[in-house]
């Protein structure tokens, strides 16, 4: 091949690449690639709380041994209204009236069977089981409601309230310092005139418990009948004087055409009390917060309802006084006699019972530690 058709075909080669190389068409150009976002640390997943167990409730029955439109059963109906609040409503109380569920007076027995679960009675019908029973419900002769109370709290009554239940061996439970206490009763309502030591002498009076035994002891016929037989056996003379409770039951009771004139002492029953129980086996269950919920209730109530029957005995004597009824205070040399006869009474009664002669002796002592400071409390 000649070398001028060499370099010819060089040439026409070159000018066919120039050619291809301008129809190709132009890359796009490649976009910067944005820097990646740091990734956030995940955030610690907050650890689960374990599931709390519900909380128990409980649901309770129970009664008081007083009718619908007394004290005792009002105060206990508020002890249940406020045990529920107090727990949240983790503890549920429907009360009911004496003989509602079980027979009135026999708490104590329904209790231990879980016929009730609650109850708010008297000591003194405990007789049957305890005989010691109603030296705790009251001492006739002896201290005041606010004495008494302090020597349950604080001089050891309620250490052997507890020694005396747990005796029997039942499912009942007391708890500490709570229940129902009441202000003095009249000591006697009459047609006669109390003016001096011996004026009890041949009297018939309408009495009942251990005040009965010692007015016998003074020299008066005594005789119990039902409270509604009181105004027709005053009207008739088969009583010349009668004993039925404080003021306030007594002016509901009509009594007020009764009698001529009402002394006032708070010897012959200077208090009631009616403790509060619960069955044993229901207690040990509680939680102690629930258990506190339940004391701390019931011993500010005791104080609540004392304060409220006080002020309502007060009303109820001003309304026998405007009614014509003469009200005094019991002469104090009649008082003497009737405590004297009162601690007679007692020592004998509890010459064969070392147990009761234990309680009346502390009950005696705390007594007198109280008088040697102050007339009375």
């Amino acid at each position: 091949m000649s070398k001028k058709l060499m370099w010819s075909l060089i040439g026409a080669l070159t000018v066919v690449s120039m050619l291809i190389a301008g129809c190709a068409p132009e890359p796009t150009p490649t976009t910067p690639t944005t820097p990646t976002t740091p990734t956030t640390p995940t955030t610690p997943t907050t650890p689960t709380t374990p599931t709390q167990p519900a909380a128990q409730t409980y649901k309770w029955v129970g009664q008081s041994h007083a009718g619908g439109n007394t004290a005792q059963h009002t105060s206990l109906l508020r002890v249940a209204e406020n045990i529920e609040t107090a727990s949240g409503g983790r503890i549920q109380m429907a009360t009911e009236i004496g003989g509602g569920i079980a027979p009135a007076t026999k708490e104590f027995d329904a209790v231990a069977t879980g016929t009730l679960d609650y109850a708010v009675t008297c000591f003194m019908y405990w007789v049957d089981k305890m005989p010691q029973c109603g030296i705790f419900t009251m001492v006739s002769g002896g201290m005041s409601p606010m004495e008494a109370m302090a020597w349950f709290r604080d001089g050891g009554g309620y250490d052997l309230a507890y020694r005396m239940v747990d005796s029997v061996n039942m499912d009942v439970q007391l708890v500490d310092n709570g229940g129902w206490m009441g202000t003095p009763e009249i000591f006697l309502s009459t047609n006669k005139v109390l003016a001096k030591a011996g004026d009890i002498k041949g009297v018939k009076v309408r009495a009942a418990g251990d005040g009965a035994e010692i007015l016998t002891k003074m020299g008066a016929s005594t005789v119990m009948m039902p409270a509604g037989d009181v105004f027709e056996a005053m009207e008739r003379g088969v009583v010349d004087a009668f004993e039925v409770s404080g003021a306030t039951l007594n002016w509901n009771l009509g009594l007020q055409d009764a009698a001529k004139y009402i002394y006032l002492s708070g010897a012959r029953q200077p208090y009631e009390y009616n403790p509060f129980i619960i069955r044993k086996s229901t207690w040990n269950k509680l939680t102690p917060d629930l258990q506190a919920i339940i004391s701390e209730v019931n011993q500010a109530e005791t104080i609540r309802a004392y304060t409220e029957l006080l002020q309502s005995e007060l009303v109820a004597l001003d309304n026998f006084r405007d009614y014509g009824v003469l009200v005094d205070k019991l002469p104090v040399a009649l008082e003497e006699e009737y405590l004297a006869a009162a601690r007679a009474f007692y020592s004998a009664k509890t010459a064969s019972d070392p147990f009761a002669k234990e309680i009346l002796e502390s009950y005696w002592a705390f007594q007198e530690s109280i008088r040697a400071v102050w007339n009375r409390v």
